[in-house]
């Protein structure tokens, strides 16, 4: 094969790879370069093609801070040394890969959310995410009991289930039956489902509802018939629904027919031992802060490493 005339571009351009290698020889950053290009002829077209040096950045400890924190940087990305070895796109070097040379000298490190300072809330969700599905808590999400100790002995310990009905004053004044299907059937009958909730074969749109959500709007056709959905987003008529912190008198009030009649769904007859509240809010209440304080431990709720209440029941959340 006879000798291929190379163009002044690619004389020009090997002259410039040769600069870079100097230069970057100077830097000392010799190792972790590219090797000297190699020139390979292709239909009368001289290409510039490197290999990588095997040398590995050579990484210095600090081993008088063996700490949890540079654990965690043990992991390092490579900064300058990309695929292109340092160089631009068109093999040439320019400014840009003069300043990554210099950038070179320090590797990045890549440090974990926690160390940067950035929220790591969505990793949290999503490992205990993956132990509900697994049931296996171990290690991720703490039992009430695991949580507080030798004070979970004194705690309120329920099932997640509520076998009381209407708070017996509040049935008298309303007239309401005494069991479920009493007040079902009393006042019509007729098959529950979703579409049809309030069993009259038709089903609820949002005209009918006039301007108010639907399922408020359903809620406030069922006192009688279904007290449970009424009173999870209604007070007994009349009764001014309170808003904001709990008082000390109500609290009291929840933990009493929590240990009565146990607690964790039917909320909205839970709320008729409680004046002022719904059933949504004591539903609220109880996750947010019966729980996480451990005067009461549900078998259904597991306590995460910020001390807050995840349920991890059959149902995946709270019924009603």
């Amino acid at each position: 094969m006879g000798k291929v005339e190379l163009s002044e571009y690619e004389l020009q351009r090997l002259e410039n790879i040769r600069q870079n290698q100097e230069l970057l020889q100077a830097l000392n950053l010799g190792g972790d370069t590219l090797a000297p290009a190699k020139v390979v002829v292709n239909k009368g077209r001289a290409k510039a093609r490197g290999r990588r040096s095997e040398t590995k950045p050579r990484i210095r400890k600090d081993k008088e801070n063996d700490s949890a924190a540079s654990a965690d940087n043990s992991d390092y990305a490579d900064s300058a040394h990309g695929s292109d070895g340092g160089e631009s796109s068109d093999g040439e070097f320019g400014s840009t890969g003069k300043r990554r040379a210099r950038r070179s000298k320090q590797p990045a490190t890549r440090r974990s959310k926690r160390l940067r300072g950035e929220s790591i809330e969505g990793e949290v969700a999503a490992v205990e995410a993956q132990a509900i599905d697994t049931g296996d808590f171990s290690g991720i999400l703490q039992t009430g009991d695991e949580r507080f100790g030798s004070s979970a002995q004194q705690a309120i310990h329920v099932t997640g289930h509520y076998s009381g009905w209407v708070e017996p004053g509040v049935m008298q004044r309303l007239g309401i039956q005494g069991t479920a299907a009493a007040a079902w059937e009393s006042e019509g009958g007729g098959k529950f489902t979703f579409a049809d909730p309030l069993g009259t074969g038709k089903k609820v749109t949002k005209r009918a509802a006039g301007g108010q959500s639907v399922a408020k709007y359903v809620a406030s056709k069922l006192l009688k018939k279904n007290p449970n959905s009424y009173f999870y987003r209604h007070t007994e008529p009349g009764v001014e629904q309170w808003t904001g912190e709990w008082t000390e008198e109500e609290t009291q009030v929840f933990l009493r027919v929590a240990k009565e009649f146990g607690c964790g769904d039917k909320w909205g007859l839970f709320s008729t031992y409680i004046p002022h509240r719904v059933g949504y809010q004591c539903s609220n209440y109880y996750r947010q802060y019966v729980i996480p304080a451990g005067w009461i431990i549900d078998e259904n709720y597991r306590i995460d490493g910020g001390g807050n209440a995840v349920y991890v029941g059959s149902h995946r959340r709270s019924a009603r």
